[in-house]
């Protein structure tokens, strides 16, 4: 049975030593991977989906550090990072997981009339486009993005600095994914959080509740 190939586009939280080409910084280095749990790339929250839709890798595009917005070769609405999603095949899927330093940086949400790179709006919409463009037969979707605990804290789960501003992210990836004719697996409306050991970069079981939520949304995802 032929395997569907799976590009990925996404930040620190998505690379894997050994697995995340061209170069790109990795967060997720052996002894980082050690320390947070990850006992193989099997861990990681898109191996797991692609083991359970029966895909392949065909490109990680991800980059530690790396934004939507911006101008540079890092933005992943540049048209370098949309241009290498593909080795020797095309992608068949392409997931988006994406945003969580352009809320880091507080960069301007934007609206729906923004056209440019630098609102998360504007560029999120840029990148699907340019996806799109470059990867017509391909299917696109977008996760929305999730909160973060830390392990052990001992305090209550909802203690994210800025959780309004991850709505209105959310809300942005939404719409420019709707806009963009493009699927979304909005994983962050079942209102779960990840566990991390820094609030942001899953541990193994973190990885595992990411993997989870998106197999469920994805079953809804037009």
């Amino acid at each position: 049975m032929k395997k569907y190939n799976v590009s990925i586009i996404g930040d620190s939280i998505s690379t894997y030593f050994g697995f995340t080409d061209f170069g790109y910084p990795v967060f997720y280095t052996a002894e980082l991977a050690k320390e947070n749990g990850l006992e193989s790339v099997d861990d990681m929250w898109w191996k797991r989906v692609m083991d359970c839709i029966g895909g392949q890798l065909c490109v990680n595009n991800s980059y530690s550090g790396s934004l939507v917005t911006g101008t540079g070769e890092s933005a992943a609405c540049s048209k370098e990072r949309c241009a290498r999603l593909a080795n020797e095949s095309a992608p068949d899927i392409v997931l988006i997981y994406i945003g969580t330093n352009d809320r880091g940086w507080a960069v301007p949400v934007g609206d729906e009339d923004d056209c440019g790179t630098n609102t998360f709006y504007g560029a999120y919409r840029t990148m699907l486009r340019q996806v799109k463009d470059n990867y017509p037969q391909a299917r696109i979707v977008c996760g929305t993005l999730l909160m973060a605990y830390r392990e052990g804290s001992g305090e209550s789960k909802h203690r994210d600095k800025l959780p309004f501003f991850v709505r209105d992210i959310n809300d942005a990836i939404k719409l420019a994914a709707e806009k963009e004719c493009c699927s979304v697996a909005d994983i962050a409306a079942y209102n779960e959080q990840y566990e991390s050991l820094d609030y942001c970069h899953p541990t193994k079981e973190g990885h595992k509740t990411i993997a989870e939520l998106w197999l469920k949304a994805m079953s809804f995802a037009k």
